[in-house]
């Protein structure tokens, strides 16, 4: 076990306890006194409050934490922070999966017992929509420190079924219906895209090339989509194609009501080209109109191969 899975372990373990000594850590975790004694300090320093009595193993007597915390945030505010916690369990996959249970259960040790007990009512009575991928992102943790730190990578992701390897920047990471996708900047084509984070399959970081500074990368990242040659598109669909596009849709399109109809309209650069036209066969019978012929082909080869597919069944 990693010390970071340890940790967060003992502070689920302590949690109900008012004391502990070093012997029962040194015996659940099968580590050494000086091990358990680092691993103390460590939780002293991420706030878990502790004063030690003298004894053989030493003994570690935990205070309570409820009154600090109370009046430290609002009513209104703990509710808020409560609330941000069960949007991030929405998530199957997030940059803070063991942080979050951690939290949760240090959240509900330091409140005051009416607002646990409003907190738990919370958890019944709101309901989030969760999208679920059988598809994890294993990286994201690593991709936000790596991003906030400015670090190089050496990555593989898998592109049509096969490995690409590339050095990298990351310069932005996103989510959209449960998918994370991040935007990296190739340090060796110097070029900017945008991958799926659940294809990155090996992940290091690569020391051997300079790094930018993240605001000359976001600057880079914007002046290259300024200069890609995009290519725009117009769909006409109907009622039922706008409740599509309501539940589904990107930031480089948008809808317009027109008569008894509505028209999407947006853009693409060539390297997105297969995205799009997957993106369009969600809508199915709604289209009405589709425009550049280019992408009308592509649609329509697409549902061909979908239609001997099923043929073949």
């Amino acid at each position: 076990m990693k010390k970071a899975e340890r940790i967060n372990d003992m502070i689920l373990y302590l949690a109900d306890k008012k004391s502990f000594n070093l012997k029962e850590l040194m015996k659940r975790y099968a580590i050494s006194k000086s091990t358990a004694l680092r691993d103390v300090i460590s939780l002293e320093e991420i706030g878990l409050p502790l004063y030690s009595e003298l004894g053989r193993y030493g003994k570690y007597k935990i205070l309570d934490t409820s009154i600090a915390v109370s009046n430290l945030f609002t009513e209104g505010e703990i509710y808020a922070l409560y609330f941000a916690l069960l949007t991030l369990n929405v998530y199957q996959s997030s940059p803070f999966n063991m942080e979050t249970s951690t939290l949760e259960l240090k959240f509900s040790k330091a409140l005051p017992e009416k607002v646990k007990n409003d907190l738990l009512l919370m958890n019944k009575i709101i309901t989030l929509e969760q999208t679920n991928h059988s598809n994890v992102s294993h990286y994201l943790k690593e991709i936000v420190q790596g991003t906030i730190q400015e670090k190089v990578y050496k990555l593989t992701y898998l592109k049509n079924q096969e490995k690409v390897s590339i050095i990298a920047q990351f310069i932005e990471i996103s989510s959209k219906f449960g998918q994370w996708y991040a935007k990296i900047w190739n340090l060796e084509v110097q070029e900017m895209r945008v991958i799926r984070c659940d294809k990155i399959d090996f992940l290091v970081e690569e020391k051997a090339y300079p790094s930018l500074a993240l605001k000359e990368l976001l600057k880079r990242a914007e002046e290259f989509y300024q200069k890609e040659k995009l290519i725009p598109f117009t769909v006409t669909v109907d009622e039922r194609g706008k409740d599509i596009f309501t539940k589904e849709s990107y930031p480089s399109m948008k809808i317009e009501k027109q008569k008894d109809f509505y028209v999407i309209k947006g853009y693409y650069h060539k390297g997105e080209k297969e995205f799009i036209t997957n993106y369009l066969l969600l809508f199915g019978k709604s289209i009405l109109t589709l425009e550049p012929g280019q992408l009308k082909k592509a649609v329509l080869k697409k549902a061909e191969a979908v239609m001997e597919c099923f043929k073949q069944l």
